[in-house]
């Protein structure tokens, strides 16, 4: 029986509109009549998802936020894994031989950036909220947590092979976009959070149901017991899932709970 749900949201859950299904406040309701938690999955922070869902259930939802290092739980900050600062450093240094990389630092007193007349700052607000311009990234002394990095050359073919091969298995870098990567400490990931969520729920693993897109939602779908690739996601992604769910555009992951969830299915 499937006790915890968690879902990817952008081109997973949200369609191409950054919208959520339309029947999706009532599958929550559905879901939590049956005690079925439901959790959000994603590389955003809490400030930029938390937003998308009214007041009267922002607590019914657990949320995973920034792939993995910032947990929240009825309400409440479960769990911050930060950057050690001498890989900070290390990585803006890294960044900057490397070239042609921005990077966004997710901290717990917001999000920073330099200043930037280019996309950059375009594509950045299309996923992040509060976030603030600054002249140095290296003088920031609040507690990071993520780093956001922005290849337009290409994340999976440029920056991720040249970022892996300087930090290897010591920060877990995982391309979250075209475009986009992830930097988190190392063994922080969607999974790792999915897994201490459950534990924190007492829940088993075969109790776990988990729906994603793209590479950074590979450790919470290998995770799961049940897990769905959308039918708009990467091929290697439905490689290792166990479902194949249908498009973010056709409300796929809602369509799924009820089929296989709330209907009752044999799964």
């Amino acid at each position: 029986m499937i006790k915890l749900i968690a879902s990817d949201m952008d081109g997973t859950l949200l369609n191409d509109k950054k919208q959520l299904p339309e029947d999706f406040f009532d599958t929550i309701d559905s879901l939590c009549e049956k005690g079925v938690k439901f959790t959000v999955a994603s590389g955003r922070t809490y400030a930029a998802v938390e937003h998308l869902f009214p007041e009267e259930y922002r607590k019914k939802l657990d949320y995973i936020c920034d792939n993995g290092a910032y947990i929240v739980h009825e309400g409440k900050t479960l769990e911050i894994t930060p950057l050690d600062r001498s890989d900070f450093e290390e990585f803006m240094h890294a960044a900057e031989k490397i070239g042609g990389l921005k990077i966004l630092v997710c901290a717990v007193g917001g999000t920073y950036h330099l200043h930037d007349t280019s996309d950059f700052n375009a594509e950045v607000s299309k996923f992040y909220k509060n976030h603030i311009e600054c002249d140095d990234l290296l003088a920031i002394k609040d507690t990071v947590y993520k780093l956001a990095v922005c290849d337009m050359q290409g994340a999976q073919q440029r920056g991720k092979p040249a970022l892996d091969a300087i930090f290897g298995d010591r920060l877990n870098i995982q391309v979250s976009g075209p475009i986009w990567m992830d930097v988190m400490a190392g063994g922080v990931s969607k999974g790792s959070a999915l897994k201490k969520l459950s534990a924190a729920l007492g829940i088993d693993r075969s109790e776990v149901m988990a729906f994603g897109d793209y590479y950074n939602d590979m450790d919470m779908l290998t995770t799961a017991g049940m897990s769905f690739a959308m039918e708009n996601g990467s091929e290697d992604i439905k490689k290792i899932t166990t479902h194949i769910a249908q498009s973010n555009n056709c409300g796929g992951v809602t369509k799924a709970i009820k089929q296989y969830v709330l209907s009752e299915v044999n799964v």
